[in-house]
């Protein structure tokens, strides 16, 4: 097995931190979202920022052959478009 190339560790790095980076997200939008004085645009701006990880997500799924075709993937994107439909 031949060891990878830097940029092939880089490109490993950055798609790592963007999945990290939208876990993160996440767990602070549940967060926010159980706070009673968040208000709507509170709430608007993070599902936003929630469509941006999820598109990024889906991106590194496609750069790495993998599909999100699981129904919860399916759910979340239901979810997020019907959310940012009530705007």
């Amino acid at each position: 097995m031949t060891e990878p190339s830097g940029a092939e560790q880089l490109r490993d790095r950055t798609e790592d931190h963007t999945i990290s980076t939208a876990r993160n997200d996440a767990v602070y939008a549940l967060a926010m979202s159980q706070r009673p004085e968040a208000s709507r645009d509170e709430l608007c701006s993070l599902i936003a920022q929630l469509a941006v990880r999820v598109r990024e997500v889906a991106h590194v799924a496609e750069l790495r052959g993998e599909r999100l075709n699981s129904p919860a993937a399916r759910a979340l994107e239901e979810a997020l478009r019907a959310a940012l439909g009530q705007r």
